[in-house]
């Protein structure tokens, strides 16, 4: 049997920020093995849950699967929120 890793950065966009791990819906013989943050490897359980930034890592038990792993731990917000006042000038922004 050959297995594959793989690991994907949650972005700020990630639609798995503030989840866990219990709750991803990975495609069939795909597991999460633990994740990366802040330099340290937190073995992953069913409540572990996910930062932004963490590292999220994953097996596959056939290679095959890892593109489909990657489109789900990929997954972003359609849209990316943008606050309606400017923070840096104390102004409003209109649309």
């Amino acid at each position: 049997m050959d297995i594959a890793l793989t690991s994907v950065k949650i972005s700020i966009n990630s639609c798995h920020c503030g989840i866990v791990i219990s709750r991803l819906q990975l495609p069939d013989k795909c597991f999460i093995i633990g994740i990366i943050r802040n330099n340290q490897v937190i073995s992953a359980n069913t409540e572990t849950l996910i930062f932004c930034e963490d590292y999220v890592l994953a097996t596959a038990l056939n290679p095959a699967l890892i593109p489909a792993l990657k489109l789900v731990l990929n997954k972003k917000h359609p849209i990316h929120y943008s606050h309606p006042e400017c923070l840096i000038k104390n102004t409003k922004i209109t649309y």
